[in-house]
């Protein structure tokens, strides 16, 4: 059985994701695709606010139903940790820039995440 994530960091000049426990040992690291210079991730210190296991997501000029285990950092919704099918799909590597502001993390990953990480957890993003 896994123990509970105690804190997510996402760094944005390597393009990684670090998860803690609760003893704050690193038990995970993953290489994600955050957002592009024309549309950057916000830092900050967040936490985990909603979590769907698919959403539609919208925003200005993009429509993308079915993205999966998404895990909203802001309370607005419009920042949000999730898998990206589609960019494996297209075998677009993970640690580029690539989104519209949301950090895409590889689908096992983002599976993992959701299912071991409450809502409440602490988020940050940090360059």
């Amino acid at each position: 059985m896994v123990e509970l994530i105690a804190s997510i960091v996402v760094d944005l000049s390597d393009q990684k994701l670090y998860v803690y426990n609760q003893q704050q040992e690193l038990v995970r690291t993953v290489l994600v695709s955050s957002g592009k210079g024309a549309t950057p991730t916000p830092m900050g210190v967040g936490q985990v606010y909603d979590k769907y296991r698919s959403v539609t997501m919208r925003g200005r000029g993009y429509v993308a139903p079915n993205v999966p285990w998404a895990m909203c950092i802001t309370q607005n919704g419009m920042i949000c940790m999730h898998g990206a099918p589609w960019q494996e799909q297209a075998n677009e590597a993970f640690g580029v820039p690539r989104s519209h502001g949301c950090i895409r993390i590889p689908s096992p990953h983002a599976r993992w995440l959701f299912e071991n990480t409450p809502k409440g957890t602490p988020v940050s993003i940090q360059a």
